[in-house]
């Protein structure tokens, strides 16, 4: 959009929103309404696209995983896992083919701790609570919250680097040798994939479909997100951090309702664990992809504290009694909120200086 055209609409909402002294015509407040409705528009068509072709993705993969005998861990935490985040892989190539690195910054992190901090808390509240039946010991539980938190560990300092990227996978090969030691993942695939049949390949090409109607619709929410930035001016981080790491993590939260509909007292823990843990792969393999960069980190240290402050609070409500309960499940949505809060806070800040 041209430069005029921000301008316009920065002007109106600042009047709108902040009760400054900008003059506007009738027209101009009719022009910035109705382009920005139309952005909106377009970060919900962007949104809706995402939850119908995910949807067909994990439908797929699913039926997939019945169909060559995959175990139910393996294709949860190896499979799905990977899948169901396969709309933080459209928003990452986006953002890197845009030369915006903040914003798959922003959805990665902000994307993980709404799998720990709202996803799996509203199951525990509505099936009693949710045990973490797929062996996540200490050591193993430990380890998985480090890698969350590498992240954001990492750009505290302002800047990025391939090394930074490095350390990432390294961390990630390690977590998930945890579990092929033990789960012997791969084996359970290698067997699966040399069974063939025509529903299996009709469902390899559902995920197919699915997958490139779902990095469409990541253009979509990432060009909405850089005019989201770019109007209020505030870091792209910030806007991924509070609207993107939601919209992306819809496979998930669709899996969540399709639990809920079915009456399971326990979730796939594995796809969780799997989808979590992949974000910070995908983090290290954006960087890679686009190089090292200074990233605006401005508004980031109160949520850097409720992040961490958060996964500590999961780890020990989660070993003990190796579950999650509805009270448990309620604080850490509460965490969450607080989260949201933080976020909204600093972009009204930030926008309000303009």
């Amino acid at each position: 959009m041209a430069e005029a055209e921000y301008s316009i609409i920065k002007s109106y909402l600042s009047k709108k929103l902040y009760q400054k002294t900008t003059v506007l015509t009738i027209w101009q407040m009719c022009y910035s309404e109705n382009m920005v409705g139309l952005h909106i528009f377009y970060f919900s068509l962007g949104l809706a696209i995402m939850w119908i072709a995910s949807g067909l993705v994990v439908h797929g993969i699913t039926k997939f995983s019945k169909d060559v005998r995959v175990s139910t861990f393996a294709a949860s935490f190896l499979i799905l896992g990977v899948l169901t985040s396969l709309t933080e892989i459209s928003v990452g190539l986006n953002s890197v083919i845009e030369k915006r690195p903040t914003i798959f910054v922003g959805n990665l992190i902000g994307g993980s701790f709404v799998i720990l901090m709202l996803i799996i808390p509203v199951l525990a509240i509505f099936t009693g609570g949710i045990t973490l039946r797929h062996r996540l010991d200490q050591k193993k539980l430990l380890f998985f919250l480090l890698l969350l938190a590498a992240p954001a560990f990492l750009i505290l300092d302002g800047f990025v680097s391939s090394y930074d990227a490095v350390l990432l996978i390294l961390l990630y090969v390690v977590f998930f040798n945890l579990f092929q030691s033990e789960e012997k993942l791969l084996d359970h695939l290698k067997r699966g994939a040399q069974k063939k049949s025509s529903a299996a390949l009709r469902d390899i090409l559902g995920i197919i479909i699915g997958a490139v109607l779902i990095y469409a619709a990541g253009k979509i929410l990432v060009d909405q997100t850089i005019f989201a930035a770019q109007l209020l001016d505030v870091p792209a981080m910030l806007i991924s951090l509070l609207v993107l790491s939601l919209g992306t993590n819809m496979p998930e939260l669709m899996i969540a309702a399709r639990s809920l509909r079915a009456g399971h007292t326990e979730v796939a823990f594995g796809d969780y664990v799997g989808s979590a843990a992949t974000n910070t792969l995908l983090f290290a393999v954006f960087t890679l992809m686009h190089g090292s960069f200074a990233i605006e980190t401005k508004g980031f240290a109160p949520l850097f504290f409720v992040i961490i402050g958060g996964y500590i609070t999961f780890f020990i409500f989660a070993r003990i009694k190796n579950r999650i309960s509805p009270l448990e499940g309620l604080s850490l949505i509460l965490i969450y909120v607080i989260f949201t809060l933080f976020q909204i806070s600093e972009i009204l800040t930030l926008s309000a200086k303009v």
